[in-house]
């Protein structure tokens, strides 16, 4: 493996994600890189709110709630970081809203990243083929190194 100088971590809070930061944290460490750990939050039509017409205005109740729980998504990462990233190692996180894939390709491209280091549940069957994983749509469209681990 090359030398990387700057690591883009998504998360999405799970405990394989958690596996995929704590690899990309030994990694930082060994070649003196930065990390970025990234966590991208569904829109509200995605996290299962529905409108009555495409393209409808969200509800000022529904835009203080989805405000809400980016604050809590906000606070999760910092945590996370905190507990997870050692002072010694250089990073900084993002907050993005929006569908994963696509959020993780525009980090990247946005970014000075050389690897994108993230972890996969390992779907199978029926599961996998219905619903697709977001590690696979990403390393279809990826333009950088690309570690999976579980």
């Amino acid at each position: 493996m090359g030398t990387f100088h700057h690591l883009l971590v998504p998360t999405d809070f799970s405990e394989t994600a958690a596996h995929a930061l704590r690899l990309a944290v030994r990694m930082a460490r060994e070649q003196h890189a930065a990390l970025t750990l990234l966590h991208v939050a569904p829109p509200p039509q995605a996290a299962g709110f529905d409108f009555p017409a495409f393209g409808a205005a969200l509800p000022q109740a529904m835009v203080d709630l989805q405000q809400e729980l980016m604050k809590e998504r906000a606070h999760a990462l910092d945590r996370l970081a905190h507990e997870e990233i050692p002072p010694d190692v250089r990073w900084d996180q993002r907050l993005r809203e929006g569908y994963v894939p696509d959020e993780i390709r525009d980090e990247l491209e946005a970014g000075t990243y050389d690897l994108l280091v993230m972890g996969t549940h390992g779907r199978t069957g029926l599961k996998h083929a219905l619903l697709g994983s977001v590690t696979e749509r990403v390393l279809r469209q990826c333009l950088v190194p690309v570690l999976v681990t579980r």
